[in-house]
């Protein structure tokens, strides 16, 4: 590994954020941020001047009243702006709370938008939000709705900084290494999203793990266009950049989601080496990039392409390394790996520049047995018998990993069970009022183990990620259906919306039975009928799986995270509501409104309430 001027775990002003930030302002003067606009435009800010514009924030938030442990949500589009308020806040000792910034086109915006942070700022006892003007005028008007307690909303920057020089001189407000960082909010891929204490020791201690085991290099460049509300976009691309002095270069997710080759062609211009991204994204490519929007391309700068988030497929990775080969993509380049908010993003890792393990085993064994046991030299006796399993490699230095029982107890080789973690970049705990049922939580603190709500299994020490325990449907009979790899079949098929396929269980009308739904969305000029025929051959052929119920979508119908990643169980949800339909729109569905119209009708009975208190009420809809 090439010497790097690393702030290490432990040395002065290294093992905190805003230290972080300001060592590297003064190591790394010419180095910086890149941020790439919709119009294929950038600017650039060195470290020094994010320093700068974080210290103007930290004023302009310190004369509005803002304290050390306040704490303050950031719902900011990807840019200067979101980086200079974090670290702002990181100066007084508050505590951020990134949130999703709608993306563009998105149908919740106005008061449906306002109604969310609404919410978020009741469950987290923020004392501010600070976003951008996105047409509702937030701040004016509303401040009836805002209760049980005051919070200040902030839409524009240059309201923040009235009034505070262009030069200031900021004294950090001192917080211990184990203080609280920031929250970080879960995907809410299975469930509503709950708020994650990370620390500024597991932070450093994480991304110090991350860029030993890859290996990183001095003239390393990363580029991503991960939200910055996820925790790999903010802990896997930001402070790692901070942390190592290597230079960032950002785009903003819905430039990707609608132009996947525009994340190529960052990577092609800045000669990048490193970038990371879901595993759904690989294959999305394969299946969305034209090759007249790819003409002159250069991708053999690119070293490491980290894939994780959900369960990493062979035939993905194997697609997405055919497809770009000829555009210089080098041979193994994709990097599983394992991680979660909770753990501070890193778990586990493949080792760099090596060829993926493929581990073939019986399906059927697994399904019945809970154990993935090896296939045969000479192959399964039929395809239904074979499943593959990809390798996401060993633990970072630090972490302890064990696979349990739902007892906890430990269980042996190739057995699946429940990823259980122990290391110094586990959480501090969850804010309690994000969290509805703590029995139910798929993902929850024992003592100093992290029970992490994930199957998979060990097989000569390296972990195999196989599912959610949530997302997993038992069936009456004892089986055990993967909803992964269920997802994989229906994606194969052609006429069928590259990941946006979603399966889960409903249960029948009376309440007895378990059933299979499928839901996927139809490309425009596919024939829906025939794909469903289609569909239900293939999982039959494959698979010996016969889905209870086929819902065909129009495109953008089912919902996801902003990353791109399937919510299951909102997708399940919706559907039992009807409010499942046409381009994703709940809003554009009669349920929709009918319950909006219920609510209306309930407030204005309300007597003597106010109108602010019937707009809250009204609001209070999840």
């Amino acid at each position: 590994m090439t010497d790097m001027p690393a702030l290490q775990p432990g040395e002065e002003g290294g093992d905190t954020l805003f230290t972080l930030l300001q060592r590297r302002a003064a190591r790394s003067p010419a180095k910086g941020v890149y941020v790439r606009d919709r119009r294929g435009g950038q600017e650039f800010r060195t470290f020094s001047q994010l320093l700068a514009a974080a210290e103007r924030v930290a004023c302009g938030c310190k004369q509005r009243g803002v304290e050390p442990g306040d704490r303050v949500l950031v719902a900011q589009r990807t840019g200067v702006d979101f980086i200079a308020t974090f670290f702002g806040l990181q100066a007084l000792g508050a505590v951020p709370i990134p949130l999703g910034w709608p993306q563009q086109g998105d149908p919740f915006s106005g008061i449906e938008n306002l109604a969310r942070w609404r919410r978020m700022a009741i469950r987290y006892d923020a004392r501010m939000l600070i976003c951008e003007d996105s047409g509702d005028r937030a701040e004016q008007g509303f401040s009836g709705i805002w209760p049980p307690h005051p919070l200040e909303v902030v839409t524009e920057m240059s309201q923040l900084l009235e009034g505070v020089p262009s030069r200031v001189d900021v004294h950090p407000h001192p917080v211990s290494p184990d203080d609280v960082a920031y929250i970080q909010a879960t995907s809410g891929t299975t469930g509503p999203p709950r708020g994650v204490k990370l620390t500024h020791r597991g932070i450093c201690t994480s991304v110090e793990a991350i860029g030993d085991q890859i290996e990183v290099q001095q003239d390393d460049v990363l580029v991503s266009w991960l939200p910055l509300d996820n925790i790999m976009g903010l802990v896997g691309v930001v402070f790692f950049a901070l942390h190592w002095g290597i230079r960032p270069v950002l785009m903003d997710p819905s430039v990707f989601l609608e132009s996947p080759e525009e994340w190529f062609w960052a990577i092609s211009e800045h000669r990048a080496t490193l970038s990371l991204a879901p595993n759904f994204a690989f294959n999305y490519c394969v299946r969305r990039c034209n090759a007249s929007e790819l003409e002159g391309l250069d991708l053999s700068s690119w070293r490491i392409a980290m894939n994780g988030s959900e369960p990493v497929r062979a035939q993905h990775i194997q697609a997405f390394a055919r497809r770009f080969h000829d555009y210089g993509l080098g041979d193994h380049v994709i990097m599983p790996v394992y991680g979660l908010s909770e753990a501070t993003l890193g778990v586990t890792f493949h080792p760099a520049k090596t060829p993926i393990r493929i581990d073939g085993i019986n399906r059927r064994q697994l399904e019945q047995q809970g154990r993935a046991a090896p296939l045969p030299p000479d192959g399964a006796d039929t395809q239904r018998e074979r499943m593959h399993v990809v390798s996401v490699g060993r633990p970072l230095d630090g972490i302890e990993l064990r696979i349990v029982d739902e007892q906890g107890a430990p269980l042996g080789e190739r057995e699946l069970g429940e990823i259980a973690i122990r290391g110094p970049n586990v959480m501090a705990g969850y804010v309690e009022a994000t969290v509805r049922d703590e029995q139910a939580s798929p993902t929850r603190l024992d003592g100093d183990w992290l029970l992490t709500g994930d199957l998979g299994y060990l097989a000569e020490g390296e972990l195999y990620f196989v599912t959610r325990a949530s997302d997993r449907i038992v069936l009456e009979s004892g089986r055990t259906i993967f909803p992964e790899e269920v997802e994989l079949f229906v994606d194969a098929v052609d006429g069928v919306r590259a990941g946006s396929t979603a399966v889960f269980a409903q249960e029948d009308r009376a309440g007895a039975d378990v059933q299979i739904v499928v839901v996927f969305e139809v490309q425009t000029g596919a024939d829906a009928g025939e794909l469903s025929s289609i569909i239900e051959s293939v999982l039959q052929a494959h698979l010996d799986l016969k889905p209870d119920r086929l819902v065909d979508l129009p495109v953008r119908s089912v919902p996801k995270t902003p990353t791109g990643k399937v919510r299951r169980h909102h997708c399940r949800r919706l559907l039992a509501e009807g409010l499942l339909g046409t381009g994703g729109l709940g809003m554009l569905q009669p349920a929709f409104w009918q319950k909006r119209a219920d609510a209306v009708a309930e407030t204005l009975r309300g007597g003597g309430e106010s109108m602010a208190q019937r707009v809250q009420r009204l609001l209070q809809l999840d």
